[in-house]
């Protein structure tokens, strides 16, 4: 029997030292003949303000001259420049532009800039205007959104649509805008329903809107200044279930678990309250928001079936195991928030993201023990796009999990089903099986790309079809545990980062190749029915058929990760949500077998080999999770973690990881070390720059005395940009005391560190140097993006690292922590 410890401390070094400076600036530009350049700017700034002195808006907003600036491509302008000339931030681009406005539509200071800039022998301190390539104006394409640029709004329509503004910083100039548009729109006639605004939301960098218009009303708000998008609002993505008959009579009572177990809100169709499974474990439930219960009908019960069939694995985890021991212990609390109708379809009148708000804070506030959300819920429309900025449901996630830190929120999302449309047949699909999972079609949609939440994609079973095992026309696609569900979707996630973060359980799909082929059939736009055998088993909302249904989707592999949390969080009720996340993707391992399309082999070169991790990474993440490897550490198997830790925000920490015993590496099997970092900075869907408005990272070093590595890094953060610095330090030291003493974690700093949650690790091999000579030194930094200086001066983040042996005789877990108290006296004496 394997034994259950308690994880260990990871040893820090009381040592905060300054890496960096706080801020960036400086004018990278080409060079160019100043005066011409000048000169040229100054005429694209005319027809900028001569529209604005002539136009009277129909919904008497305030004018705001607001346009583009492309910056040069080897150029540099910081915020601090763009209000040094007069202006004031918007967004940053991609692309290398950023898009400003200003309250005088004479552009009087910026003009008088550009004019000095063009006599730069006179005027130095004007030189920075040099980056700036080109003035563009913002046009009504410019403000359709993806949705209703693929469905156009028709002659004659009446529909509700979601109105952003550009959020000046102003929130009462904001909500005048808002009113404003709304008093307009209550005024104008309509032929049908009339025109509307029916809900709005203003936060820190959102302004948003739901109106009901016509194609002529919707044609001049697309002409408005303020407008930043408007698009058609989004709808959830539901997957099918099927009644799996199973005996009841001799099913044990449930019992309910303690009082202080973790809640896990799900966020979705409502649930079954009368069903014998949940009722016992069911906290709350609500419908948000529809306050008349005109549009949601039945309560906060589940009509549709979904949110039962999501519930059911967020409180049991594998229910199909809990109907084999004829067991249910739930091991969380259930809480239910309602928020779409029988037909699958959020509120018209309502913005997702004003539902999303009211119902966390709802419950979060309410109830102490609700710390993990599970949202099961897509926008299959909404896929994301390398280069794209952040969603807004998912901005909406990340600033609430930042606004509620105290509360040590874990948020987890299904990455959502992907359809191989491009598919001519069934045939095809399978043939072409796992590769199109790789396709831009099948990226992970909002809200899924949220960067403090887990998202979770989906494995199959490795089962085929109990109904009909012998029908060679009717088997699984994916067949093989562990491989990715056919239907699962797949990374990067904004700004390159990690996503999926994990993956679980969600099923496999079983085609009936003859049915399909004879009828013609046009392509797959929703997951077929589900077969016993490959699809996930958990509870049905129809409790006059059974007490079970099975499914197929992302939506149940989300939940179980979701119990996972929940069942940690129990565990250890103070760790931060950090840690939690940290000791999740620590846990996660890559499936025994994985398609051969996605296999590494050290027969292939360098290069090759990193291209098939990073295909791993956006199929798996870092791996399937697992809760005994996060709940507890083993002889063979330690996990040192440290919680709740604050660094100034362009400093970095020095943690020692113990010298590794000599049985470690005199003992056959397999030796693996990992580090697992875990942060929640501020973000901001407005920057295309960098979404994360503080990033960290880390590197690990062996061999090598800490002091030189302190030293090296402080001398590195007063010469180097912030983006070169980590790899410039490194570089240097491995110039001076040779490559041996890097410890190469896969996957490198440059993929990893886009994330919030990040893991690297290597397997050690006996014949590797320095490892056993002294112990070895991790460097934590953190590093300033867009975040102002007075306003985060600090970062909280969990670090995890785990050194792990196949062999349990090697007893690393007593060894390690003795010597860890050893150091630990000997540092008292000193």
């Amino acid at each position: 029997m394997v034994s259950k410890f308690d994880h260990l401390k990871l040893p820090r070094i009381n040592i905060e030292s300054p890496r960096r400076s706080a801020a960036r600036g400086g004018f990278g530009g080409t060079k160019r003949d100043v005066s011409e350049h000048g000169r040229r700017l100054l005429n694209q700034l005319s027809p900028l303000i001569e529209p604005v002195k002539e136009k009277t808006s129909p919904f008497r907003l305030d004018p705001k001259l607001i346009f583009k600036i492309k910056i040069a491509k080897k150029g540099y302008f910081s915020e601090d420049m763009v209000t040094q000339a007069g202006l004031n931030l918007l967004a940053c681009e991609p692309n290398k532009a950023i898009v400003v406005f200003s309250s005088d539509n004479q552009l009087t200071e910026f003009q008088r800039g550009l004019e000095n800039y063009r006599q730069i022998q006179e005027y130095p301190k004007y030189e920075y205007l040099g980056a700036i390539d080109e003035l563009v104006p913002l046009e009504r394409e410019d403000r359709i959104g993806r949705l209703l640029e693929q469905k156009p709004v028709e002659l004659g329509e009446l529909t509700a649509l979601d109105l952003e503004l550009w959020h000046t910083g102003d929130r009462t100039e904001m909500r005048k805008y808002l009113d404003d548009i709304a008093e307009v729109l209550e005024s104008l006639p309509s032929d049908t329903a009339p025109m509307r605004m029916s809900d709005s939301y203003i936060g820190e960098y959102l302004c948003i809107a739901r109106i009901k218009v016509t194609h002529e009303v919707l044609e001049l708000l697309l002409l408005e200044e303020i407008v930043k998008e408007i698009d058609r609002p989004p709808q959830p993505a539901f997957e099918r279930t099927a009644d799996y008959n199973l005996p009841i009579s001799d099913f044990p009572d449930v019992v309910a678990p303690p009082e202080n177990n973790c809640g896990i809100l799900v966020i979705d169709s409502g649930v079954q309250r009368g069903h014998r499974l949940i009722a016992p474990v069911l906290g709350e439930t609500e419908v948000f928001p529809d306050p008349k219960r005109e549009f949601i009908k039945g309560g906060s019960d589940d009509v549709n079936g979904h949110g039962t069939n999501v519930a059911g694995i967020a409180i049991y985890g594998n229910v199909e195991n809990c109907i084999k021991q004829r067991s249910f212990d739930p091991t969380a609390w259930l809480f239910s928030a309602r928020v779409t109708n029988e037909k699958n379809e959020y509120h018209e009148d309502l913005l997702v993201e004003t539902q999303l708000d009211q119902a966390i804070r709802a419950f979060v506030e309410q109830y102490p023990n609700c710390k993990v959300i599970n949202i099961s819920l897509g926008n299959a429309d909404q896929i994301y796009r390398d280069g794209a900025k952040q969603f807004r449901l998912a901005a909406k996630i990340d600033e609430i999990a930042y606004d509620y830190q105290h509360k040590n929120i874990v948020f987890v999302i299904s990455a959502g089903n992907a359809f191989y449309e491009e598919a001519k047949s069934d045939e095809q699909l399978r043939t072409d099986y796992p590769n199109y999972l790789l396709k831009k079609s099948a990226r992970i949609i909002d809200p899924a790309t949220s960067a403090i939440a887990i998202t979770v994609g989906s494995l199959s079973l490795g089962r085929g079809s109990i109904t009909e095992p012998s029908d060679v026309r009717r088997q699984a696609i994916a067949k093989l545990p562990g491989y990715p569900s056919p239907f699962t979707r797949t990374g990067f996630g904004v700004d390159g980062m990690i996503k999926p973060d994990v993956v679980d359980f969600g099923g496999d799909l079983v085609l009936d190749l003859s049915y399909r082929a004879n009828l013609n059939l046009p392509k797959i736009t929703e997951l077929p029915d589900n077969v016993a055998g490959v699809s996930v088993v958990t509870l049905s909302k129809d409790l006059k058929s059974s007490l079970f249904q099975i499914c197929s989707g992302t939506s149940f592999a989300a939940p179980r990760v979701a119990n996972l949390a929940a069942q940690l969080f129990t565990k250890y009720p103070d760790a931060s949500s950090n840690l939690i996340r940290a000791l999740i993707v620590n846990s996660a391992l890559l499936p025994k077998e994985i398609p051969r399309q996605f296999q590494c082999n050290k027969k292939q070169s360098q290069s090759i080999n990193t291209k098939q991790i990073k295909k791993q990474l956006a199929i798996y993440g870092y791996g399937q999770a697992d809760l005994e490897r996060a709940m507890y550490s083993a002889e063979n198997y330690v996990v040192l973690s440290e919680d709740n830790i604050s660094i100034n925000v362009g400093y970095f920490h020095i943690y020692e990881i113990p010298q590794l015993p000599p049985e470690f590496f005199e003992i056959k099997g397999t030796r693996i070390l990992s580090i697992t970092l875990a942060f929640d900075p501020p973000t901001s869907p407005t920057r295309g720059d960098s979404y994360l408005g503080v990033t960290m990272e880390f590197e690990l070093f062996k061999g090598i005395d800490r002091e030189i590595i302190r030293k090296a890094y402080e001398a590195a953060g007063k010469t180097s940009s912030p983006d070169e610095s980590t790899d410039n330090t490194k570089g240097n030291l491995i110039k001076q005391y040779g490559s041996g003493i890097e410890v190469k974690l896969s996957p490198g700093s440059n993929l990893r560190k886009k994330g919030t949650v990040q893991r690297g690790q290597v397997e050690i091999f006996p014949q590797f140097r320095k490892y056993n000579e002294k112990n070895m030194t991790l460097i934590v930094s953190c590093n300033r993006k867009w975040a102002k200086l007075d306003e985060i001066k600090t970062q909280r983040y969990a670090l995890v690292a785990c050194i792990s042996h196949s062999d349990p005789q090697v007893d690393l877990y007593n060894r390690m922590q003795n010597q860890m108290a050893q150091r630990e006296r000997e540092r008292a004496r000193v």
